[in-house]
């Protein structure tokens, strides 16, 4: 589903020139959870950002879905996004003059769904983070981890093939941190390729494998020998 070979990223300046990711080689199967791990500004951010179709590598080789992803335009990345991929961010990024009902909402417009589609998408996605009750509240209203499972349920309301989760509970509590971790798993579990960038081990335990980045070089790709189980 998706593979890299000799992917490189470099950010120029006039006078400055940053390689972010060097000969990063990588291959993620479907339905795999996979977590990508380093110290801050080894090139992990980067690398969610191409896999994501929401940059494109300098050289090297990216195939998304059987594409090859990395010689795509801006816009035919975008069209290829659309419906493919879900975010989920640190910073839940939700649209604070908009109700839950509406942030959720966003994705499905741009794919010119009926609105009986939309409704009865939203209705579903919101009753499974069990937050049916919350619909016409507003971000500021919700407390931390409820605002992180309307940017999930923002993420998976398109039903999308692959979630990238960008530090997902890094501004959470350790327990309500667990509840959205749980939640991944269970999307996972469901069938959905998750791939999630993360400081934490106890995080990564939820995974099936880690990628370990050092200085925007892979230097360790193994799978998790603790995994957290979920009955």
């Amino acid at each position: 589903m998706i593979r890299t070979v000799g992917l490189n990223k470099v950010f120029r300046t006039d006078t400055i020139e940053t390689s972010a990711l060097s000969n990063v080689d990588i291959a993620i199967k479907q339905g795999e959870f996979v977590a990508i791990m380093g110290p801050s500004g080894c090139g992990k951010s980067t690398l969610l950002n191409i896999i994501g179709l929401l940059d494109a590598p300098t050289s090297g080789s990216y195939t998304f879905d059987g594409v090859e992803a990395g010689r795509l335009s801006e816009p035919q990345r975008t069209a290829m996004r659309r419906g493919k991929v879900g975010f989920v961010f640190q910073n839940f990024n939700l649209v604070e003059d908009l109700t839950v009902r509406e942030n959720v909402e966003l994705p499905l417009v741009y794919l010119k769904l009926s609105y009986g589609e939309r409704k009865r998408r939203i209705t579903e996605v919101l009753n499974r983070m069990q937050l049916s009750h919350r619909m016409d509240h507003f971000p500021k209203q919700l407390s931390g981890g409820q605002q992180q499972r309307v940017a999930i349920a923002r993420a998976v309301v398109s039903n999308p093939m692959l979630i990238l989760a960008d530090e997902p509970t890094g501004n959470l509590d350790s327990k309500t941190g667990t509840e959205v971790m749980l939640v991944l798993t269970e999307l996972n579990q469901a069938g959905t390729t998750v791939v999630m960038v993360t400081h934490s081990e106890r995080d990564a335990a939820y995974a099936h494998r880690i990628i370990r980045l050092h200085d925007g070089n892979v230097v360790v790709a193994e799978d998790v020998k603790q995994q957290v189980v979920i009955v």
